[in-house]
Parts: C-alpha cells; sequence; structure tokens
C-alpha cells in the first residue's frame, strides 16, 4: 500500500540531544503502588531538538510535571541520535543522563555497549501495553513512537505524489535533490531500500546500492541540508528529498500544504524511537517514573496529536482526524523489515562508503 499526504513540513527531523549532569533530589512523597518508582527529585533527559522538543514538552513534560510536580526534568537536546549516542559514551563510567530517547537502530548500539539498563514491567506498568512487536527481545528500552521515511516533494513540482524511489534518480530534478546521508537514519534506510531495489541483500553486500547511489549524486544539490530538508523544499532551494511523516505532517498545518509526503510503492521503512534507562543513573527511580509515563496512552495520544508520531502502545484510541495522518502500524503500509541490529553493526562502515564512494564522486 503506498500511503501519501500532502504536507507543510519545515524543520525537522533527525536531531538529538547532549547531556546534564546532574544528581537526584531526596526525599519525597512515596512510589505508586509495585513500581518502585519515584514521585519526587529529578530527570536529566537526552532527546531530539528543534521542533520534536518543543512538541514533546508541550504534549509530554509539561503534563508530566503537572503530575509529579516534585520531579524536574532537565531536557537537552543534540541534532542526531548518533550524538547522543558519543555523549553517552563518554559518561559512561559516570552517568549525568537518567532516560534517552532516541532511533532503534542507535539505541541497539547503545544496548551492545552496555550503556543502557534492561526494563520489566515492574518497574515500567505500562510495558505491558507494548506489544511484542515493539518491545527489546533481550528486554532493553522499548519502542516509545513510531514513524516512516517517505519522499517529500514540492507540490507545486508534483500535481501527484511520485510514486517510486526512482524519482529521486530523474534528471529533470538536477540539483533539485535533497539527502541526508549517513549516519542519518534516513541515509542508512535509503541504502537499504535502494539494495532491495536493486535485488541484494544488504545484509550480504551494499555493492549494488552503491553503484546505483552513485549514478543519484549528480541530482543531489546537498547531503547535508540546512537548516533541514523540510525547510529546504518550503523554500524552493529542492523540490524532492527525504523525509518522515510527524513532521511533514505538522507543517502542513503551517504551510498550505506546501510539501507532500509519499510513501512509494517499492515500500518504506519504520522510523522508530526507543525509551531507555541509562545504566547506573543517578536518578534510577524518577527515570522510571518518567519512562512509565512516556508510555501511557495519555502521553502517546497527545503527541499524536502534537506531532503525528504513531503510538507504540495498543490501549490508545486516536481521534480519526490524527489516525488518518500517523503511519499506520497495523501492516496495511508497505513495510520493508530492517534487521536494526545489524544496521547498528554497519552503520560506520556505511557511513565511510557514502563519504568515499557516492558523495565525493
Amino acid at each position: 500500500m503506498r500511503f501519501s499526504l500532502r504536507s507543510g513540513i519545515a524543520a525537522t527531523a533527525v536531531v538529538t540531544a547532549s547531556i546534564l549532569g546532574l544528581t537526584a533530589c531526596g526525599g519525597g512523597s512515596p512510589a505508586p503502588q509495585g513500581t518502585g518508582a519515584a514521585t519526587s527529585g529529578e530527570v536529566n533527559l537526552i532527546a531530539y531538538s528543534g521542533v520534536w522538543q518543543d512538541q514533546y514538552t508541550k504534549a509530554v513534560i509539561e503534563p508530566f510535571k503537572a503530575k509529579y510536580p516534585d520531579i524536574k526534568i532537565n531536557f537537552v537536546s543534540k541534532r542526531s541520535s548518533a550524538e547522543m549516542l558519543s555523549a553517552l559514551q563518554g559518561q559512561k563510567s559516570n552517568p549525568n543522563t537518567d532516560v534517552a530517547i532516541m532511533d532503534q537502530s542507535v539505541s541497539e548500539s547503545g544496548n551492545n555497549q552496555g550503556l543502557f539498563d534492561k526494563v520489566d514491567a515492574t518497574a515500567i506498568p505500562n510495558l505491558a501495553n507494548v506489544p511484542d512487536k515493539f518491545k527489546n527481545k533481550d528486554g532493553y528500552g522499548p519502542v516509545v513512537m513510531v514513524d516512516a521515511v517517505g519522499l517529500v516533494y514540492d507540490t507545486a513540482t508534483f500535481p501527484k505524489a511520485p510514486e517510486s524511489w526512482n524519482a529521486l534518480w530523474d534528471k529533470q530534478y538536477a540539483g533539485k535533490v535533497n539527502v541526508v546521508a549517513p549516519p542519518s537514519l534516513l541515509g542508512i534506510t535509503l541504502t537499504a531500500i535502494t539494495s532491495k531495489m536493486q535485488g541484494e541483500d544488504y545484509t550480504k553486500s551494499i555493492d549494488a546500492a552503491t553503484a546505483r547511489l552513485k549514478e543519484l549524486s549528480p541530482n543531489v544539490q546537498t547531503f547535508a541540508p540546512n537548516p533541514d530538508e523540510y525547510q529546504n523544499v518550503i523554500t524552493g532551494q529542492t523540490v524532492l528529498g527525504l523525509g518522515q511523516n510527524a513532521r511533514g505532517q505538522y507543517y502542513s498545518d503551517q504551510t498550505n500544504k506546501k510539501i507532500g509526503v509519499a510513501f512509494p510503492k517499492e515500500g518504506t521503512a519504520y522510523q522508530i524511537n526507543t525509551v531507555n534507562v541509562v545504566k547506573n543513573a543517578p536518578n534510577a527511580a524518577a527515570a522510571k517514573t518518567f519512562a512509565n509515563y512516556a508510555l501511557s496512552a495519555e502521553a502517546q495520544t497527545a503527541f499524536a496529536k502534537a506531532l503525528f508520531y504513531a503510538p507504540s502502545v495498543t490501549n490508545v484510541n486516536l481521534p480519526a482526524e490524527v489516525k488518518s495522518r500517523v503511519v499506520p502500524t497495523d501492516g496495511s503500509l508497505n513495510i520493508i523489515p530492517l534487521d536494526v541490529s545489524f544496521l547498528a553493526s554497519v552503520r560506520d562502515k556505511w557511513t565511510d562508503t557514502w563519504k568515499r564512494q557516492i558523495i565525493n564522486k
């Protein structure tokens, strides 16, 4: 199924968070029954910047603070999940961060490096509402929100939504395409999708994908859109590129449908974020209280309304007008399954391949 939506889009996407070193407040009211979590203290949260931070603060953090007025949230942001991971690696021996919300392929690297704790429904009761497909098989942080990668396009240039990823290679758009290169999730995903389109198994080789992406290079105005891939299309610098549905839907309401988002017939891939409790977090109890709230129906519904990320829990009933604009998770969208563990292991290698063979072609 091709899921096509016209949207105005501007600021975006793959953004991340840095870290504050803060200690927990003592005392406070008793923990919720059976959770072992705190109702006072503080939580040092690392997560995405920009519009994501703005909307998450309004939809989730502010209501959390109203519910738990004795827990302080310290939010520091960076531009990408890769930057988050680097920051967490640097403080592994003496963590300053409690909770990290980041892309699944990057959090998987963190799991493998021992940066995050395993969680269960005893400490985080709302984990019970996360379906198995969105739980980590080894017990680490679960999926907290779902989006998908697609083509973003200028609706004046494309009165009809592009139906294939091959539109990126169309010579009539030479110099008018933007691609966010690896280590960005968007570039990693495009590599895997291109590999599949070339009849290749990306877990064994990306030679065919690399050759095809070399052919794309002359069309690309920038591999690092600035300020971002959505704004580039809005301002007319480019007419086509990679993007994500959620931010596209958000800006649709602000730009009179200047941008469209299309999920091509060859399939797309989820862009999934997980909520993770840092191992040896300075405020572990309060961190679990926040993670549990992030997985609540209340928080998931509010963020879906605010920024059109699909909920990862089963006990949410979205309003029809919101449900029609978030990425479906019921199997109706043609999703290319990606091996997250494998992608985490080859992220650096693929990034180097892009730098040497595609970007600098």
